[in-house]
């Protein structure tokens, strides 16, 4: 008796599947580098490092004479 080979081997499923995930992950790579809401967290975030650096700056000024009436 002869056997057929019917449907496909596991070697051919795990490289399609392996193919498979690389696209999707260069798919998703890229769609969130163009994403306008990571544009907008992006200027978020930039926003909130500069008013940080205000704050401080505005601490510092206040506290700078400090020294000379604690002392």
């Amino acid at each position: 008796m002869k056997k057929s080979e019917n449907g496909i081997t596991l070697i051919s499923l795990v490289i399609t599947i392996v193919v498979l995930s690389l696209l999707a992950s260069v798919l998703v790579s890229a769609s969130i580098d163009n994403s306008p809401a990571i544009e907008t967290l992006n200027q978020m975030q930039d926003s909130y490092y500069e008013e940080q650096t205000k704050t401080e700056e505005r601490i510092n000024e206040m506290t700078d004479g400090w020294e000379d009436i604690i002392l």
